[in-house]
């Protein structure tokens, strides 16, 4: 994909690119300038002076991180979890460890400046995991707070089906957490379904006040939903369709939302998305497992200051995942301008990461 010094970074990238090429024969990689190479692991050609990964996952545990070179696409992840349902069981139920530097080493591979950090489904994964190695890694990692709860909930099968009469008890709980001088560090709540039982977006939205008026008062930090589908069972009615964000958006309206994976290439779900975006100025989208179709209508629906790349990055991603993103970009044909948005701009306002172009 990137060369160095007129020489292939490894002849898988090499061949890959060159496949690609062949399809697409007037496509050149400068249409999207954010494809790692040689200074600083940029190619010279790159006009974006950052690339912020907004959608990175940490920790692991031993098996995940074995069986994660023979994962080559999402696909390859997708057939293990229904082809070895055993095997995917006994992987995500490992206690995670820290995996920071698989993250770190397929960053710097493709030129990722910063990564907006949380925790991975699973096991074992904890805020303070996250936290520790933010504070290792130089100003490279930005954690997001996770409720541990939903993380281990997920773990069990069971995300969604936990919280019985104690909603309300189960959302302070995380309301407090995400206010205490603990998670003072952290940059808003990554990746969680609303924590409810309702179906109702009004009643959603009630649910989930507290946790939206701690981020208001912490300064309108961020708030990510998943979109599309998910690995993890008893969320689907909230992930495939996130109309409801609509009533949550607007009654904090000044809290970015960030629907990440922008419908994950579902039509339907993407519809949803950008019909939610349209009506609302403080949802954003991060452009995880999206389509270049997609991307470029959303850009010129909603516009690229409201798009941010991300991966979803995580060991067992580790050896596709940044790529896969960046090819999409490339196939948007993104102009100068979105490019600046898409790679970091985008992510900078929204986090609040004080980068200066």
């Amino acid at each position: 994909m990137s060369k160095q010094n007129g020489k292939s970074n490894n002849t898988k990238e090499s061949s890959m690119s060159a496949k690609n090429d062949k399809q697409e024969p007037a496509m050149h990689n400068d249409c999207c300038g954010l494809v790692a190479g040689a200074l600083n692991n940029r190619p010279a050609w790159a006009p974006t002076k950052y690339l912020v990964n907004c959608h990175v996952h940490l920790g692991s545990g031993p098996l995940l991180q074995e069986l994660a070179p023979t994962f080559h696409s999402a696909a390859d992840w997708g057939a293990f979890r229904t082809g070895q349902p055993e095997t995917f069981a006994k992987a995500v139920s490992e206690g995670a460890v820290d995996d920071s530097a698989v993250l770190l080493a397929a960053s710097e591979k493709y030129g990722v400046t910063h990564s907006i950090v949380q925790t991975a489904p699973g096991k074992g994964t904890c805020n303070e995991l996250v936290l520790d190695a933010a504070r290792k890694s130089n100003g490279r990692f930005i954690p997001l707070y996770r409720p541990e709860a939903v993380s281990n909930a997920a773990a069990r099968g069971t995300l969604g089906l936990d919280y019985g009469d104690e909603v309300s008890k189960v959302v302070r709980q995380i309301a407090d957490e995400l206010a205490s001088p603990a998670m003072s560090a952290t940059r808003g709540v990554g990746e969680i379904v609303p924590i409810t039982t309702e179906l109702h977006p009004i009643k959603i939205s009630r649910d989930m006040a507290p946790i939206m008026e701690v981020l208001k008062a912490r300064g309108d930090l961020s708030i990510q939903f998943p979109t599309g589908y998910s690995g993890w069972k008893g969320v689907h009615y909230y992930i495939y369709s996130p109309i409801w964000v609509d009533e949550i958006a607007a009654n904090f309206p000044t809290v970015p939302i960030v629907l990440t994976k922008m419908g994950r290439g579902i039509q339907a779900s993407y519809d949803a998305c950008l019909s939610v975006a349209m009506r609302n100025a403080n949802v954003y989208f991060d452009m995880t497992d999206t389509t270049p179709e997609h991307l470029r209508a959303a850009i010129n629906v909603i516009g690229a200051h409201r798009i941010m790349y991300g991966s979803d990055l995580s060991t067992m991603a580790s050896n596709h995942a940044i790529l896969d993103i960046l090819r999409t970009c490339i196939m948007a044909r993104l102009s100068a301008e979105e490019r600046e948005c898409i790679a970091w701009k985008t992510a900078n306002q929204v986090y609040k990461l004080g980068l200066k172009g």
